[in-house]
């Protein structure tokens, strides 16, 4: 069999270097270009409509002899297949990248690890609902490097949060915690469903990062809020009711977070003041706080171990009609036949916690 790859472009990058280039591209914050040939030019159609990219490229300076390789996190050897060794029998390299501007047949991208003039081989437009395994693992690199663990978990709660902050990786960050104190593996969460539950005692970001991590959620029934204002979690198993919780202080998190940021949040959400470059720029100094918050020791949290009261599983109860709407209602939120819309007054979490709503949204403070 015999087949040829033509290239379509050439990459643009401020890597001259191997030793400069970064270990993985989705890492890196420099800005590439991606040069596509004329003749190809007419494939770029609507291209700017894709806000991420899948590149495909030909890295013209590796080893094509390298069936074994150890990779730079881990002292341990593996098979070159089970690694992202540029070096192998076809040297083809990987990236997701974001593009940021097209002009003409020049595509501005960032996360690519690529050294300049690596020939590109194909692009394709990346899709989060197509291409992303939440769940996907590399078994061999979690072992070495514990802390991809957290690092997998927080990209995945960026996905469900919208961005990385500090608090959302708090939440990662004291689920794994918690976790590991009542002996839970993490992967398995999923099939546990009820046998354990979150309770969480802020609606805040922290919340989203412990949805993720630990797959207790409102909806599946597995997580209760407790609108008391504090940044903790207690994860309780339902088989003995022994729980852990854990409590970060959010005054002794600050320290992580510098002058310019601190600045940034007053600015821009406390007062709602900020321009959209501040709000850009809190958000890039926010994710880089993010990252650096997995990394804090555990002494920075308080961690108590406590036998937790029993909570009832989430009951079924029958539905009846409203007699004013005609809508199906819980039995159990109904007043005088009525659902609680129209009898005019009921409760629901918003911003500050718990408040009470009458007339429709009429919120009464």
């Amino acid at each position: 069999m015999q087949f040829s790859v033509k290239p379509i472009g050439l990459i643009r990058s401020t890597y001259r270097e191997k030793d400069q280039a970064p270990h993985q591209g989705r890492f890196s914050k420099e800005i590439a270009e991606i040069e596509v040939f004329p003749e190809f030019e007419d494939g770029l159609k609507d291209i700017e409509t894709c806000t991420h990219l899948i590149v495909l490229y030909w890295l013209d300076r590796a080893k094509r002899d390298v069936l074994i390789a150890t990779p730079p996190h881990d002292a341990r050897v593996h098979g070159v297949f089970a690694t992202r060794s540029p070096h192998r029998p076809n040297p083809i390299g990987f990236a997701v990248v974001e593009l940021l501007e097209r002009k003409g047949r020049i595509l501005k991208v960032k996360g690519l690890d690529a050294l300049n003039g690596t020939p590109v081989v194909d692009i394709k437009p990346y899709s989060s609902a197509i291409d992303s395994v939440s769940d996907a693992r590399i078994g061999w690199f979690e072992e070495a490097n514990p802390e991809s663990k957290l690092r997998r978990l927080l990209l995945k709660a960026k996905e469900f949060h919208g961005h990385i902050c500090p608090f959302v990786a708090i939440g990662v960050r004291m689920s794994v915690l918690a976790m590991e104190k009542l002996g839970i593996d993490g992967d398995k969460m999923a099939s546990i469903g009820e046998d354990v539950l979150a309770i969480v005692e802020c609606n805040n970001c922290l919340t989203d990062g412990v949805q993720v991590a630990t797959g207790c959620t409102l909806g599946n029934n597995s997580l209760i809020y407790l609108d008391v204002g504090k940044n903790a979690l207690t994860l309780v198993r339902r088989e003995d009711w022994k729980g852990v919780r854990v409590y970060v202080d959010a005054e002794s998190m600050r320290k992580h977070f510098g002058k310019e940021a601190l600045e940034l949040f007053e600015k821009v959400i406390v007062r709602r003041e900020g321009s959209v470059k501040d709000a850009r720029r809190l958000s890039e100094i926010w994710e880089e706080i993010g990252w650096k918050i997995l990394e804090i020791p555990e002494e920075e949290f308080k961690v108590e171990f406590m036998q937790v009261e029993p909570i009832e599983r989430a009951p079924i109860f029958k539905n009846v009609r409203c007699a004013k709407c005609g809508e199906l209602v819980m039995a159990t939120r109904v007043k005088d036949n009525l659902c609680l819309k129209c009898a005019g007054s009921y409760y629901a979490v918003v911003g500050r916690g718990i408040v009470k709503f009458e007339n429709g949204m009429k919120e009464v403070v």
